[in-house]
């Protein structure tokens, strides 16, 4: 029961929140509340704002396969099978024996065949690739429709429209992070025997640091990448951490010129900022884009001395940060628009009106060869 100054007893719906019953309505207690006048405009957060816009994601795997032929085959509950013949060995493909001559008289020699046909085998070998949804993401407003009054139409749009970009970030980083983590639990396998007796899969764990082994690894796995596979069109990507250490362990003058140039748009990438690190690019001496990856604040999470975070070039601890040699083909990406709500009051205790999207999204890796994954130690700070 609820008592009003007047005396009048009210009895208070206590669902879906229970509103305080223990004194009386107070003007002078609840008379400064009216005098709070917020200004017309609302000021967004500047980081908030960059790191939500629209993302265009640098994996283009999902583009082997037609996309209207990948959805209509795609059904919920199923997955398409795509079978992908390897690549063969050209030596495995022909047999060569030596020929000899048989002396027939002390004038002439006659050539010597094995009268036999050599056995070649040519069958080739497949693996499958699978295309399926794996998660599901819902963004959306929500309001009180007893506070209309104090939401204008444009501010409600727009908080749909920050909800919309904030899946576009999430959904983005999630790709990254499955692209990353895939390379490191089941990297491909070395094709290069020399190269494999030093590092036998495409993830080269504990190198040591920055300083001590990046200007010789990083390179070695370039070069191993392009002179392996046919067509590969690696990207180098680090962190902020990896370019300054770098940096700093090459000390000539031509370290007062380092820049690192931000860019808005880099190949149509937005996610969650990308820098060029040109000066990277010449200490590692490599004649291919070498480009930081940004790391949001959004991304780690403290708990007293452990650290959690979904930054892509960190695994999870913090403990490691990696450099990804990425081609665009390594990972694959493809969403399908579930249902969209809209949701009207109907009920005193549901007085919430909004609209809430679903979509569906598969992602994975498609040829994990065309990717790397370099593991250094933590980051020298100075």
């Amino acid at each position: 029961m609820a008592t009003i100054a007047t005396g009048y007893n009210q009895t208070v719906v206590t669902a879906p929140t229970a509103p305080s019953t223990s004194s009386a309505f107070d003007y002078d207690l609840n008379f400064p509340l009216y005098r709070e006048i917020v200004a017309r405009n609302i000021i967004d957060e500047p980081e908030l704002a960059a790191e939500l816009d629209s993302a265009t994601s640098f994996f283009t795997g999902q583009n082997l396969i037609q996309a209207d032929f990948l959805m209509s085959n795609l059904q919920y509950g199923q997955e398409l099978i795509v079978k992908v013949k390897k690549d063969q060995n050209p030596f495995s493909l022909v047999k060569s024996d030596k020929l000899t001559y048989n002396a027939v008289d002390t004038c002439h020699n006659h050539i010597s065949l094995n009268c036999t046909i050599p056995c070649i085998n040519t069958l080739p070998s497949f693996e499958e690739l699978r295309f399926r949804f794996d998660c599901e993401y819902t963004y959306g407003v929500r309001m009180c429709v007893k506070n209309k009054d104090f939401w204008t139409t444009e501010f409600f749009t727009k908080q749909y429209a920050l909800s919309q970009r904030a899946y576009r970030f999430v959904r983005e980083n999630d790709l990254w992070n499955t692209v990353i983590d895939g390379l490191v639990t089941a990297p491909a396998t070395t094709v290069d025997v020399a190269l494999a007796k030093k590092h036998a899969t495409h993830f080269w764990d504990a190198l040591g640091t920055v300083t001590a082994a990046a200007r010789c690894v990083v390179p070695e796995a370039v070069a191993y990448m392009r002179r392996s596979f046919s067509m590969v069109n690696p990207t180098v990507f680090v962190t902020e951490e990896f370019v300054t250490e770098l940096v700093k362990s090459v000390e000539t003058q031509f370290n007062l010129g380092l820049t690192n140039t931000r860019v808005n748009t880099y190949q149509q990438w937005n996610f969650p900022g990308y820098m060029l690190a040109d000066r990277a690019k010449e200490i590692l001496g490599l004649n291919v884009p070498v480009v930081v990856l940004q790391r949001s604040p959004w991304m780690t999470t403290t708990s007293e001395e452990n650290i959690s975070t979904k930054y892509p070039l960190w695994n999870d601890n913090a403990t490691k940060q990696y450099v990804a040699i990425l081609d665009p083909r390594v990972g694959y990406s493809f969403e399908k628009k579930g249902f969209s709500l809209n949701i009207k009051p109907y009920d005193c205790d549901k007085l919430y009106a909004g609209m809430i999207d679903t979509v569906y999204t598969g992602s994975g890796i498609t040829f994990p060869q065309f990717g790397m994954v370099l593991a250094f130690s933590p980051f020298e700070y100075c």
